[in-house]
């Protein structure tokens, strides 16, 4: 490593920073924070809770489909910029539907302002921005990152609790949303810069070209950016379904509430821990058999729930699988960087999101379907065994780095060139 690579290398450490606190402030106020927003909308609004709840799909839908449009951006504009912006339309959203009279207009609020500026403070763009500083240690530096997610909820939900509680809903969300466009926004500006992009002489090349441009279409018509996206799509689903069903099964069981949300808890914080791990594993293992790894600690998982077992096995096995839970999102960001390269990172990125936010939805209404016909989560555990395992066989064929240069391309890449 060359003296300029060190000094590189250590600034991407600062915009490391300045991401993980954007995450952790945007998804603990959404995803982690909506939950605190649901009775008092739904006393307000005397709405039944079900249709509060349309409220985070809203989001994640407008999330969704943004989603290839901030990865564009992100692959052209330079990320001071795209930060800050997405930190102003997160502030214009949150206090837009705080202020919000009519539920309609929250609801455009959400989807047009809070969605987007989530979708640029979110993983694509901490992802996206995270890889360019990084060449060796990348998996480590996007593991570290990812773990923002998970400390939004750890950190910001008992302040938000209190907010809401002392302030109310309305007043918590705008300050929040204020918060969010000054600090975010200004760290952004100060401190987010675009790395210089040159290999010394010498220096061992990765199969794929890192300044080489993907676009839509020829993504589309590429094998590998499938794979990669069903793969990873559908251990996010399973994972995110169970996640959404383990509180309900667990007072199935017979568990008090306090004990089943304890799984839960339980999870997030060996996700914590697996995010760290795997990110650092993968700079040193196959992706693809770290990924297939991840994949083996669901299906026991799951294996474990249809035992019906007792507390202590389920949280022993809780503490397990949410190293899974959380590896897989370090693993897929290095998937990206080292199948497609960095010049269109954000591109990909931003399309297999619009991919995967459907199997999760699918996944998240199949379970509750199942248990409403059934009484029993049985039938939905066997048939998520079975697409995980799916999900390791696909992720198998995709070509990555000196792999990908021996390895022919697929029928589909040589139609895209």
């Amino acid at each position: 490593m060359t003296a300029g690579e060190t000094g590189r290398m250590h600034y991407g450490w600062v915009v490391v920073g300045v991401m993980f606190v954007a995450q952790m402030l945007a998804i603990g106020t959404t995803s982690y924070g909506f939950a605190l927003l649901v009775k008092p909308i739904s006393a307000e609004f005397g709405l039944p809770r079900a249709d509060v709840n349309l409220g985070l799909m809203i989001l994640l839908i407008g999330m969704a489909i943004a989603s290839p449009l901030v990865g564009k951006l992100l692959d052209r504009i330079p990320g001071r910029i795209m930060v800050a912006l997405g930190a102003v339309l997160f502030g214009l959203g949150a206090v837009s539907i705080a202020l919000a009279k009519s539920l309609w207009v929250m609801a455009a609020a959400a989807f047009f302002l809070l969605a987007l500026g989530t979708a640029i403070l979110g993983p694509l763009a901490a992802a996206t921005l995270t890889s360019r500083w990084f060449d060796e240690g990348r998996g480590r530096a996007l593991g570290v990152v990812s773990v923002a997610t998970s400390a939004g909820g750890f950190a910001l939900m008992p302040v938000m609790a209190l907010m809401v509680e002392q302030l109310g809903w309305r007043t918590a969300l705008a300050a929040l949303g204020l918060l969010v466009t000054l600090l975010v926004g200004g760290l952004a500006l100060f401190f987010i810069r675009e790395p210089a992009r040159a290999s010394a002489p010498g220096t061992p090349q990765p199969a794929v070209d890192p300044d080489a441009r993907w676009t839509a279409k020829r993504l589309l018509r590429t094998a590998d950016f499938w794979l990669i996206a069903l793969a990873v799509g559908l251990l996010f689903a399973v994972d995110q379904a169970l996640l959404a069903s383990l509180v309900a099964y667990g007072t199935d069981l017979g568990f008090s509430l306090a004990a089943s949300a304890m799984l839960v808890s339980a999870i997030s914080i060996s996700a914590i821990v697996g995010k760290l791990v795997v990110g650092s594993l993968a700079d040193r293992v196959d992706l693809r058999w770290l990924f297939v790894v991840l994949a083996v600690m669901t299906e026991l998982f799951l294996a474990i729930l249809l035992a019906q077992p007792g507390y202590v096995m389920l949280m022993a096995a809780s503490l397990i699988v949410g190293a899974a839970v959380g590896g897989s999102s370090p693993l897929w960001a290095s998937f990206i960087a080292a199948r497609f390269g960095l010049a269109s990172y954000g591109g990909v990125m931003g399309l297999m999101v619009m991919i995967q936010v459907p199997l999760t939805l699918t996944a998240l209404r199949y379970i509750g379907h199942v248990y409403d016909v059934d009484r029993s989560y049985s039938a939905a555990l066997v048939a998520f065994m079975v697409v995980v395992a799916i999900a390791a066989l696909v992720i198998l064929p995709v070509r990555l780095r000196r792999a990908a240069a021996e390895t022919p391309a697929s029928p589909l890449e040589h139609q895209a060139a």
